[in-house]
């Protein structure tokens, strides 16, 4: 990511990437281009997605004992 931009900016960046290469007007040049764009994007994502992980982990291991994990079960309403 450049600095400044967030995971969801990224992604909304990879996401016109993708959208621009499932075109069936592109250049084997552009489609390069696009994709040498994307991968450091992805990359990045990644990065900043695991960064997200570690800091949820993290949080739930300094609040261990105070509260009670339970799984969410979307069927029940």
């Amino acid at each position: 990511m450049k600095p400044g931009e967030n995971v969801e900016d990224a992604l909304k960046k990879l996401e016109e990437i993708t959208g621009r290469l499932e075109q069936a007007d592109l250049s084997l040049d552009e489609a390069l281009a696009l994709f040498e764009e994307g991968l450091p994007l992805a990359a990045s994502i990644k990065e900043g997605l695991d960064e997200a992980k570690l800091r949820i982990d993290q949080v739930i291991e300094t609040t261990k004992g105070a509260f009670e994990l339970e799984p969410f079960d979307l069927d029940s309403g």
